[in-house]
């Protein structure tokens, strides 16, 4: 699925997970909202990440967003063309109480990722 990087809210980044916020040239093809693994391709290298799909439950958000924390990598990316995978699917998308604990369910997607 290609999709282009654009600017989002910067929430990931607060969290000290950076995300790409993505916007898929076919729609039709974005993954139903949950948090996937991911390989993502990027010019002629490859990474793997963890896409999320849905609205951002914990912060209030209600539009539909989809974007991926490549791991291991911290390179600045608007604009460019990325090429994601689906490896797996991991969780549903849910509402977390506070910050903090959707912090240490990324660090588990994260793992799960690596896997």
């Amino acid at each position: 699925m290609l999709a282009k990087v654009i600017e989002g809210r910067k929430i990931g980044r607060t969290l000290g997970f950076p995300t790409a916020n993505l916007e898929f040239f076919n729609s039709d093809k974005m993954p139903a909202p949950g948090v996937y693994a991911v390989d993502v391709t990027l010019r002629d290298e490859l990474f793997r990440g963890v896409l999320s799909v849905g609205n951002r439950p914990t912060f209030g958000a209600s539009e539909q967003v989809a974007e991926v924390h490549i791991l291991d990598f911290a390179r600045d990316i608007y604009g460019e063309i990325l090429d994601i995978t689906v490896r797996k699917f991991i969780r549903k998308e849910r509402t977390f109480d506070t910050p903090e604990a959707l912090k240490k369910q990324i660090e588990q997607d994260r793992e799960e990722a690596r896997k």
